[in-house]
């Protein structure tokens, strides 16, 4: 029996690696997300009032480490597409923020810090899939 032994491509076991970590971490983030709110619920003031609010940050800071090892197991035309995608992302998100603080001054409300991340992370979605096209 004739076996052959292929070499998987790295770029797609980091991006399944990378699936079932983003995967997982957004339950857990919103597992503890749940149980925050829930807690706030209950305790309306101190100090212990604004750890909870921050106990969701832990699932959202190990995001990070998950985004620099999947970049880290591509290859360099996948990081150089992803790299491309969050330049343009970033500079979207920055020339968009700064024109709506112009338009805060001139009287627009002051929207949630949420909406710059929110944004950034939708720029990105936009920017990779045409950062891709320009590279066929």
């Amino acid at each position: 029996m004739n076996q052959t032994v292929t070499n998987p491509n790295p770029t797609k076991l980091a991006c399944l690696r990378y699936i079932r970590q983003m995967a997982g971490m957004t339950i857990a983030y919103l597992i503890v997300l749940f149980a925050a709110v829930t807690a706030l619920k209950h305790v309306h003031t101190g100090p212990l009032h604004y750890a909870i609010a921050l106990l969701p940050l832990i699932p959202v800071a190990f995001l990070v480490p998950i985004i620099i090892g999947y970049l880290r197991n591509t290859d360099e035309f996948e990081r150089r597409m992803q790299t491309d995608s969050m330049a343009i992302a970033g500079g979207l998100t920055a020339l968009l923020s700064v024109t709506y603080g112009f338009l805060e001054v001139a009287g627009l409300p002051h929207p949630s810090a949420w909406w710059t991340w929110t944004v950034f992370m939708v720029a990105w979605a936009i920017a990779r899939p045409v950062v891709g096209r320009y590279y066929q």
